[in-house]
């Protein structure tokens, strides 16, 4: 029987529920569980959402070997993090969905419930968000098309940052190490009566594993937020600037003889700001958002060009919660205008993108401990740029229904369909070249999920999904044109397993398991895998607590093998499977915390991304071992 075949039967089996016996009593007690707000824009328990959720809290990240977001999010099984340009995190890509290629484009990044992706194909900027700022990470595993939209194909990751209400301090962080790498971290927050005060700023510089690739960034995030009453709202502003060398692809033999060198001399900058009013209750939110990020990218490799974007959003999302008798009902609308100016040495754009939608969920409680969600979006996306043809106006519905049940001794199980959708973004339509603007269809897709999260009595938690994701006009870009095209029909098939769990009073285990079959069902590549999407992912997390002061960490993750970039025919060799071990010793003296953290520990020698071509493969190398000493104490 083949692996995928076994691993449904095996999901199920846990599905519908283990022995009441070992497993806790807590049916009705949901003051343990974590609360998220990702599931339903409210705040809500985990153990009431209608979805697979992961937590990651400030805990973990501080005990964890990671010093970046991209960092915490590669240690989880369910989530795919490619690395182009090393050590800081820069141009890295999230995806949840085994998408491959275009997965950043498939999964929704969020701060704060702010959407961080933007209509470029330029990934969010994950070094840009202090991990001393994080209160917590919320994964959502399952597209979330109603809630959010555009982008929620595969999922949702909100990171939901600190502020004074969750504890006064005044802290800085230096952190030194390989490649040249220096950071300054601060992080104040301060109470001022029912008025919470918070500054993150974030620093850092490297040369980078590979030749031109030197790297900076500086980020300020502030917010300013005042409870009273049931009400809390506020501003919050974040600033960025980033400067990074692009030292380009290797091809094999190149790769094999020096990975560090480089091929491209290219140079970018970005700058990024964003500001936010808000207000919540429990019956009542809304932003009030206006972003604005510059790009400028040299290339002198094969005569002088150049090209600068500017992409603006003034964003409006108001929504409303109420309770009507067995039905729990959240309402919104989402507003986003948009302008992208674009100049390159060949060509330039103007365009613009209007889009409007109205969605509402309704949680109705048909017996005790059972419940069906029922969840409807509809959006208007115009899109208008130069010449009288490049406009395109669509409608969109997406909807959800979920079945779900908890049961007396904790386990909750679901049972989900769905329909997700995914628009193009601007320059998968323009051309910076060219300066061709091509209109692309809308991507569309059908879900099938089942799930269920286990709470057994020694405090082991276990969260488990399958799914099954059928796509339709799916966005990729196509090698062989240079362009952005709708494919042939794909499948996604998945598998979502975390086990965390507590073996003794100084000893924590985390571990984790996913499974991806990405596929495409119809046209010249029927049957071909989809290009770098690893079949298996495994990753295994421990703490062990020496003493009050002393404390030692692992974290390892081992990426299956996967085709490269461009292979859609299946006819190149593929990516090879690697481990990675992280490894971090923290001790505490005199009111300081000092860290070593040894990355790559085993010196393993990959890539985690390759380009397919029928002359030479192309290969972005990861780095070898690293070591970072780090110190961090209160002011």
């Amino acid at each position: 029987m083949k692996p995928f075949n076994l691993v449904p039967v095996t999901l199920l089996a846990v599905a519908s529920g283990f022995s009441q016996t070992g497993l806790a009593a807590q049916a009705d007690d949901d003051s343990l569980a974590p609360v998220v707000v990702t599931a339903t824009r409210f705040a809500a328990s985990i153990d009431t959402a209608p979805v697979n959720v992961t937590t990651i809290s400030a805990d973990d990240i501080a005990r964890s070997s990671a010093s970046t977001l991209e960092e915490v999010l590669s240690y989880q099984a369910g989530v795919s993090v490619t690395s182009l340009f090393g050590v800081t995190g820069a141009g890295s890509r999230v995806e949840l969905g085994g998408f491959g290629e275009n997965g950043s484009q498939n999964t929704l990044i969020l701060l704060n419930g702010r959407r961080l992706n933007d209509l470029d194909l330029d990934g969010v900027n994950l070094v840009s968000i202090p991990l001393d700022s994080i209160a917590r990470i919320e994964i959502i595993h399952g597209s979330a098309s109603v809630l959010y939209g555009d982008n929620a194909t595969s999922g949702v990751i909100n990171i939901v940052t600190k502020n004074a209400f969750d504890g006064e301090r005044a802290s800085v962080r230096l952190e030194a190490g390989s490649f040249q790498t220096q950071r300054v971290t601060t992080d104040l927050r301060k109470l001022a009566g029912d008025t919470a005060l918070s500054l993150a700023m974030d620093s850092i510089k490297s040369d980078g594993y590979r030749d031109n690739n030197a790297y900076e960034n500086f980020s300020l995030a502030g917010e300013i937020s005042r409870d009273q009453a049931d009400w809390n709202y506020g501003a919050r502003v974040n600033l960025s600037r980033e400067s990074t060398g692009l030292p380009g692809a290797l091809t094999e033999t190149e790769y094999r003889a020096d990975p560090s060198a480089a091929n491209s001399l290219d140079q970018a900058t970005e700058r990024r700001r964003a500001v936010e009013g808000f207000i919540a209750s429990d019956n009542l939110a809304a932003e009030l958002a206006l972003t604005k990020k510059r790009q400028e990218y040299v290339s002198i490799d094969y005569g002088l060009y150049e090209s600068e974007a500017t992409l603006s959003t003034l964003s409006f999302t108001p929504r409303l919660n109420g309770r009507f008798g067995n039905n729990t009902l959240v309402g919104g609308v989402d507003v986003y205008r948009s302008k992208f100016d674009a100049l390159s040495t060949y060509s330039s754009q103007r365009a613009q993108q209007n889009s409007y939608a109205v969605y509402f969920t309704d949680a109705i409680a048909l017996r005790r401990n059972t419940s069906i969600d029922l969840g409807l979006r509809h959006q208007r996306i115009e899109v208008r740029a130069d010449g009288a043809s490049n406009k395109r106006d669509d409608g969109i519905t997406s909807w959800d229904v979920t079945l779900s049940h908890k049961h007396d001794y904790g386990a909750r199980n679901y049972a989900r369909l769905a329909r997700s959708f995914r628009t193009p973004v601007f320059d998968e339509m323009w051309n910076y070249y060219s300066g061709n603007f091509t209109l692309i269809k809308p991507q569309t897709g059908r879900h099938m999920e089942i799930g269920t999260r286990q709470s057994f009595a020694n405090g082991m938690q276990l969260d488990a999904n399958l799914f099954r994701i059928d796509l339709k006009d799916e966005i990729a870009y196509d090698n062989a044109t240079y362009s952005n095209i709708n494919l042939d029909r794909t499948r996604h098939d998945g598998v979502n397993v975390n086990l965390r769990a507590r073996l003794s009073q100084r000893t924590s285990l985390q571990a984790g398991y996913a499974y991806r079959k990405a596929t495409f069902r119809s046209g010249p590549y029927r049957g071909s895998d989809v290009p770098l999407v690893p079949r298996t992912k495994l990753t295994l997390s421990g703490q062990h607590r020496i003493d009050g002061r002393r404390t030692l960490g692992i974290d390892t993750v081992f990426t299956g093998k996967r085709r490269l970039a461009n292979d859609d025919a299946n006819v190149g060799k593929l990516l090879p499977a690697y481990t990675r071990v992280d490894l971090n010793y923290t001790q505490q003296f005199n009111g300081w915390k000092g860290r070593i953290k040894v990355q790559n520990a085993t010196n393993v020698e990959v890539a985690n991304f390759g380009l397919y071509r029928s002359s030479a493969n192309n290969y972005y190398p990861l780095p070898e071992r690293a070591v970072l000493l780090s110190f961090e104490g209160e002011l």
